[in-house]
């Protein structure tokens, strides 16, 4: 698997002692939790981004943006402006402007 991954070029490798990398070797082949992550890895890398949420920077503000309103922009759904993404960001959009309310 190292030398596949390296596509035959194993000069990156070379540091490694010989018995080390046929331990890795073996991990890498024989061990299931490492399977089922570097498939998830690969089959992660194969999708295309989720166009769920927003992202990029399609909107430009007349004045730099506070700390809450980047939170904002890149927690809320591009198909509801106005919800967020889940209710951990809201819990914490709604204590972080709360404690700056309370600051000012």
């Amino acid at each position: 698997m190292m030398i596949d991954v390296r596509n035959g070029r194993d000069h990156l490798t070379s540091w490694i002692r010989l018995t080390i990398k046929k331990e890795l070797e073996a991990y890498f082949t024989h061990d299931e939790g490492f399977k089922h992550c570097r498939l998830t890895n690969v089959a992660n890398r194969v999708l295309p981004r989720s166009s769920k949420y927003k992202g990029g920077s399609s909107e430009s503000l007349d004045h730099e943006a506070t700390l809450a309103e980047t939170f904002k922009y890149t927690h809320i759904l591009k198909a509801n402006n106005e919800r967020f993404a889940d209710e951990r960001s809201v819990a914490h959009y709604e204590d972080y402007t709360h404690r700056l309310e309370a600051a000012t």
